[in-house]
């Protein structure tokens, strides 16, 4: 049987490097969020996000390409070639929690700061416009998903037509992607920073999952 925790062993170990850029970029990320609290989403500019993060202008750009990109982070995480390859291979679970097991993986992977999460959310949530934004990352992020999907469905199925496979790519993204959602509140709600309880949660949220999209045994 696949597991989330089989792959830890083989994920390479994140570089000096990577991880300073990494803690930049989240850091750029916090001061833009944190303007936007105290002086709203449209009053807030590039220069004043470089200034309260402490680099400038350029090397903003050197991280983003645009003031939205800096508020709404990198996007959704993606799985790397191994990931996706166990993914299209696993035959123990369904494709929806397949997929679902997958993107947890990728998401611990990315290493989620809770606190910035929060942040985004507040922020988003009070700009409208921001949030337009982010709603066409996620359509472009689950026509990717599905494209991945799409993979292990022609693998699996090869009888399924070319429309019955992009069909079953977006209903599978979209179940699982809900279900990783109602997860994702359960693990900004909680008090630790550590990846292994969101993984653990898509585990032990599956079982719920069967028992919604099953009929009802007869009485």
């Amino acid at each position: 049987m696949h597991d989330v925790q089989q792959s830890e062993e083989c994920v390479p170990t994140e570089g000096r490097r990577e991880r300073k850029l990494r803690e930049a970029k989240a850091a750029t990320q916090r001061a833009g969020l944190e303007l936007c609290l105290e002086h709203g989403y449209g009053a807030v500019t590039v220069e004043m996000i470089a200034d309260r993060a402490g680099i400038s202008p350029r090397t903003f750009y050197n991280y983003f390409s645009s003031r939205e990109a800096a508020l709404l982070g990198d996007g959704k995480p993606r799985p790397d070639e191994a990931m996706i390859a166990t993914f299209i291979e696993r035959d123990d679970v369904s494709d929806v929690e397949a997929f679902a097991v997958m993107m947890a993986e990728a998401w611990a992977k990315s290493e989620p700061d809770k606190a910035l999460f929060r942040l985004r959310r507040r922020v988003i949530d009070s700009a409208p416009e921001l949030a337009a934004v982010n709603i066409g990352r996620i359509a472009e992020d689950r026509a990717d998903y599905a494209a991945i999907v799409a993979r292990r469905l022609a693998a699996r199925y090869p009888d399924l037509t070319d429309a019955e496979r992009e069909l079953e790519g977006t209903l599978t993204v979209a179940i699982a992607m809900g279900a990783i959602q109602a997860v994702a509140k359960e693990w900004m709600r909680g008090d630790d920073d550590q990846t292994g309880p969101l993984k653990a949660l898509v585990h032990d949220l599956f079982p719920r999952v069967r028992r919604l999209t099953q009929a009802a045994p007869a009485s």
